[in-house]
């Protein structure tokens, strides 16, 4: 059982760093997929229905009605995409948590390490590995969750914002009859 939690208490800042490296990548690289998806979804929103054109006595810029028009066939497509790379966020950003638990795990065991000896500068060592442990926990807790609120979390909300101003729009124009063919 001692070699667990000198495994345990030897090994956490290992783990910890490479499990938070990993998580890191992992929400980066989701966050270019949702920015993708919000950068798609507003830009069909705003420009799909107009084309810009120049005057050419005025040289001012007048939008027309292009032909080409927003459907909710279309939208339901690049929501479901977004609702899936959004299922990946949630998966990721329920991992972070994980860290004080891991760090405080280390500790808890570089703790038990201790009871069994009396030499004191084994008893240092091992409060040294233990306390790292909780500090590398809670550094990459904190680092991982401020990324998550300013990127994706962020993004995510605005881009739902986007998709429920369109719903707005569909039913309102459904409520109302304005329904042309």
């Amino acid at each position: 059982m001692s070699s667990i939690y000198s495994f345990l208490a030897g090994k956490m800042n290992t783990i910890i760093l490479i499990c938070g490296i990993l998580l890191l990548g992992l929400l980066v690289g989701n966050y270019i997929l949702v920015l993708g998806h919000y950068n798609q979804i507003k830009s069909i929103m705003n420009w799909k229905n107009t084309k810009s054109m120049i005057n050419k006595n005025t040289h001012e810029v007048e939008d027309k009605a292009d032909s080409e028009k927003v459907t909710p066939d279309s939208i339901r497509e690049l929501e479901t995409a977004f609702n899936k790379t959004c299922s990946w966020h949630e998966a990721f950003s329920q991992l972070i948590p994980l860290f004080p638990l891991f760090g405080i795990l280390g500790t808890v065991a570089g703790l038990i390490m201790q009871l069994s000896t009396e030499d004191l500068s084994t008893i240092f060592s091992s409060l040294h590995l233990a306390l790292g442990s909780t500090f590398y926990g809670l550094v990459f807790a904190i680092i991982l969750k401020f990324l998550d609120a300013v990127g994706p979390a962020r993004t995510i909300n605005e881009t739902e914002i986007i998709l429920e101003d369109y719903d707005k729009k569909v039913n309102n124009a459904i409520m109302l009859g304005n329904i042309s063919e």
